[in-house]
């Protein structure tokens, strides 16, 4: 056997073993989820309101929608409530049954599944869009590229990757975390770790942020192009809640935020990146 070959199995193994501590974690924190992330207060609403509006401009009705990472329906809820037809896909099976009651809760539905992003159990050229909101970070290194694959084949020819990200440039200026209640991005050690659990015990996931160059190139190696990249939270993440809870002070970052969030440099300055890309005919 090669070295190459040792090397392949030795990432595969690793893979293998980082999605299956994932899928421990997840299926552990399945009912308290929607309550740690994300966080409460000005700097929280401000991040889910620019991921909500990203993400819904682009939604309508009819559209057929593959939530990957779908997790306890945080946009699968909404997505189908706007008139999607959706379908969504984790790991864990725990988080789906949540997803599943908030469903029939709201009484609209969705295709949910239980798999890997890297082997997606969905024929070729399904679906008119593809989500994954702050669930990529998870994938294993050697995944990455089998995931945007496998994101890009599941498209129509046309249809369009929309998706938000921890964002690597801001980690090496700014480490501290924000937009969640509990949880701590370990930057250096690659993992999320997960606080104050209903068990009082502490749990770790890998956790990988992405550049707006490592988009782009995953894109491109996919058959998918960028066509939009923005920035949330390039200002409020430098600010305090208690900074942002003056309701004038607010606004006005937010109309900055809203200005600038399509602009260089400040669309690679996000706390998080969203990108829209299209695959190629």
């Amino acid at each position: 056997m090669t070295f190459e070959a040792d090397a392949r199995i030795d990432e595969s193994k690793s893979s293998q073993q980082e999605k299956s501590t994932i899928h421990g974690v997840y299926q552990a924190l399945a009912q308290q989820y929607d309550a740690r992330i994300p966080g409460s207060g000005p700097s929280d609403d401000n991040f889910t309101a620019s991921e909500r509006k990203f993400l819904f401009d682009k939604i309508n009705s009819g559209h057929k929608v593959l939530d990957i990472g779908c997790g306890t329906g945080r946009f699968t809820v909404p997505m189908a409530e706007l008139g999607a037809k959706v379908s969504g896909l984790d790991m864990s099976g725990a988080m789906l049954d949540v997803a599943r009651g908030k469903l029939e809760a709201a009484g609209v539905s969705a295709d949910l599944r239980e798999g890997d992003m890297a082997s997606m159990p969905f024929p070729d050229d399904s679906f008119d869009v593809v989500v994954s909101m702050l669930a990529l970070m998870h994938i294993p290194l050697g995944d990455r590229a089998k995931v945007f694959s496998e994101a890009s084949r599941v498209l129509k020819p046309g249809g369009k990757l929309l998706i938000s990200v921890k964002n690597s440039v801001i980690e090496r200026l700014f480490r501290a975390d924000r937009f969640a209640a509990v949880d701590v991005t370990d930057v250096d050690a690659k993992k999320l770790v997960f606080t104050q659990t209903d068990d009082g015990e502490d749990m770790e996931a890998s956790w990988y942020s992405f550049s707006p160059s490592d988009v782009s190139a995953l894109c491109a190696s996919a058959g998918m192009v960028v066509t939009q990249l923005q920035g949330n939270s390039s200002i409020s993440a430098w600010l305090a809640d208690e900074v942002l809870a003056d309701p004038s002070v607010n606004a006005f970052v937010t109309k900055m935020e809203n200005a600038l969030t399509d602009v260089p440099p400040f669309n690679h300055l996000g706390y998080h990146i969203m990108v829209e890309a299209v695959k190629l005919p």
